[in-house]
């Protein structure tokens, strides 16, 4: 379909929504100059929406529901500060052109021995936030990863902080593709990490069929196709056949995402023969209640990306 008939046909479907809408205005107020004044700011707000997106920046979960979530998600994220960067000796400012033209912006924490001297990667560790982060808040946690030896990539989702693009989770999800697919080339090792929204687009990553040697799926939704998302972006849906490179982690004082809207990815995982953990301690990925507590949930997540390493150390 060309991009004017498909404005077209959106246009259309919305001017009659428009027109509906004032037409039941007009009757419960009498306030006729209102109609064009409602159809003008409602047909730019939704067309806008839509027809300024390119084909991957489309809506796939509803055209006025997913980007207005979207928006609310990103909105209650922190903006950009440098500062929060600026005294992590070995993290440095990272970007990613994607297919479609749009640069994501990010940080690379560059691999070291803990004491001032970089050593060279043995692979990456690619990180997915959650949809109310941003990269800068969260690099600094991951200091032990690149600590042993790993390249860690972490990266605004289009339309965060610094990234540009619009905000839509089918062009996320093709974002990181693409990010995965170049690092592959560079890296002989690959470790993939996704919390909460994030969880869900490196499933998607891996039902893909982009290589991968571990992986951490914490606190993510089993479905997104029960919020009005196609079912072949469900976390379930791209949970591979065999999960053995995977840790699936689940917390039961979670309050973003609770056991009903998590467990039977956890379960389903485990029966294809992935790790999995469901703590009594643990919330939400990264608002653990203590310190101790989110320290020994990012120690699993360490020790689990390093499994293969330490066992062939073992050996």
């Amino acid at each position: 379909m060309s991009p004017y008939l498909r404005i077209s046909l959106i246009v259309t479907g919305y001017l009659k929504t428009a027109e509906l809408l004032v037409s039941v205005a007009h009757k419960r107020s009498g306030i006729e100059w209102m109609s064009k004044y409602f159809i003008a700011i409602l047909l730019s707000f939704l067309i806008a929406i839509d027809s300024s997106a390119n084909d991957r920046e489309d809506t796939v979960c509803g055209v006025i529901k997913e980007p207005f979530l979207f928006w609310l998600w990103s909105s209650t994220a922190p903006g950009p500060n440098k500062n929060r960067v600026s005294h992590l000796e070995f993290v440095e400012p990272s970007k990613f052109q994607t297919s479609d033209g749009k640069t994501l912006r990010g940080y690379k924490y560059v691999s070291n021995d803990g004491h001032g001297h970089r050593i060279p990667p043995k692979g990456y560790v690619l990180m997915a936030l959650g949809n109310a982060m941003i990269a800068d808040q969260i690099i600094g946690h991951l200091r032990l990863f690149a600590e042993n030896y790993y390249d860690v990539y972490i990266y605004d989702y289009r339309g965060y902080g610094n990234s540009e693009g619009k905000r839509r989770i089918n062009a996320i999800i093709e974002d990181y593709k693409e990010i995965a697919t170049v690092l592959n080339e560079s890296y002989e090792r690959k470790l993939l990490y996704g919390i909460s929204l994030g969880g869900a687009v490196i499933l998607n990553v891996i039902g893909f069929g982009i290589e991968y040697d571990a992986a951490v799926i914490d606190s993510s939704p089993s479905l997104l196709s029960s919020h009005g998302c196609p079912e072949r972006i469900d976390p379930l849906v791209n949970l591979p056949p065999d999960a053995s490179k995977l840790l699936v982690i689940t917390g039961d004082k979670d309050p973003v995402l609770g056991e009903s809207m998590t467990s039977e990815l956890r379960e389903v995982a485990q029966r294809r023969g992935a790790k999995t953990v469901h703590d009594e301690n643990f919330s939400h990925p990264f608002m653990d209640h203590s310190d101790v507590i989110h320290k020994q949930r990012m120690k699993l997540v360490l020790n689990h990306l390093l499994a293969q390493e330490l066992e062939g150390n073992d050996e």
